[in-house]
């Protein structure tokens, strides 16, 4: 059941003090990252963050556009939640903290009759999964409903054409497994201890902004590095087995099919086309034209316009494994 009222901060949202006590906590968005749910993130990226290791990374264009979107619908999904429901929503500008455990933070969208009205206008494929409510929102939800003592939560949602309203009610179990999981990421971030490391390429990114360069020395190795190294002898020449196991299917599949589209089955459907033809540039050939055409332009001149459009990308660091002089 919702325990003691949540403590109200008195923020200004998307104020700097509002984003630095999102950094100072722990929010409802960070908790499906913790506990490996979310598609996006890994949970190091979200404690060198945490922890000031590395800035937040700064997000595309594209990625921006559809979150300033997300915010405009807001107001306009809380009116057609009050059409569906009857219940009229009031949006919470404000930062909650659970009045136990202070680090615990949580920013609601809306309000109606003390029920969370969580809104979200997505085309993301996880939502069209079978599944009502993707299970990082179910997350986000039951942490909102701890810290700001609530028994209910409403998830109203604009996928596509469609528009849901699906409740949510507590569940404490749920609620305790991730209090258990935030506090010990919590720990790590207090004692600026590593959380465990996933396969991610969030994670692999994470690390290279970490550890952007070397300094050129070799560390001497110990019993558990050479345990980690014979694991990852093993695990390549596993994968390169599986491949070459898959690769070999394939083929097979295709001298199955031959002529054929593919294949149908009650498993699917297995097919063999060729993808649309596309109209590639060999910019370098073109420049190299180009250079012919203006023979009449000082040489100079033309090296100092390349320059102008040239830069110096920093060589990402390569993970290689080597052995008496092979590399793999």
């Amino acid at each position: 059941m919702a325990g003691m009222s949540a403590v109200k901060l008195d923020l200004i949202q998307g104020s700097p003090e509002w984003l630095a006590a999102r950094s100072d906590g722990i929010g409802s968005s960070d908790l499906p990252v913790i506990v490996g749910e979310s598609p996006y993130r890994s949970a190091l990226e979200l404690w060198a963050e945490k922890t000031g290791l590395v800035p937040p990374a700064e997000v595309d264009p594209a990625t921006r556009k559809l979150i300033d979107i997300g915010k405009r619908m807001e107001p306009v999904l809380l009116k057609l939640y009050a059409e569906e429901t009857g219940r009229r929503a009031r949006r919470v500008p404000q930062m909650l903290a659970h009045p136990q455990y202070p680090w615990a933070r949580a920013s609601l969208d809306g309000e109606a009759n003390r029920r969370i009205v969580e809104v979200k206008w997505t085309h993301a494929r996880r939502w069209f999964a079978g599944e009502a409510v993707p299970a990082d929102v179910l997350i986000q939800v039951q942490w909102q409903m701890f810290v700001a003592g609530r028994d209910v939560a409403d998830v109203v949602a604009l996928v596509g054409p469609e528009l849901r309203v699906v409740e949510v009610a507590r569940d404490e179990a749920m609620i305790g497994d991730l209090l258990f999981f935030a506090t010990d990421f919590w720990r790590h971030v207090i004692e600026r201890t590593r959380p465990e490391l996933d396969s991610s390429e969030s994670t692999r990114r994470t690390l290279a902004r970490i550890h952007p360069a070397s300094d050129g020395t070799l560390l001497p190795s110990d019993p558990a590095i050479d345990a980690l190294i014979s694991d990852l002898r093993t695990a390549k020449s596993r994968a390169k087995e599986q491949e070459s196991i898959a690769d070999t299917i394939e083929n097979a599949l295709r001298a199955l099919i031959g002529d054929a589209d593919g294949i149908e089955g009650p498993w699917g459907r297995v097919t063999w086309r060729r993808n649309a033809d596309s109209l590639r540039t060999n910019w370098p050939a073109v420049a190299r034209a180009f250079r012919e055409l203006l023979t009449d332009r000082p040489s100079d001149e033309l090296d100092a316009i390349e320059s102008i459009h040239s830069e110096t990308v920093p060589g990402p660091r390569v993970l290689r494994l080597s052995s008496k002089g092979i590399t793999e």
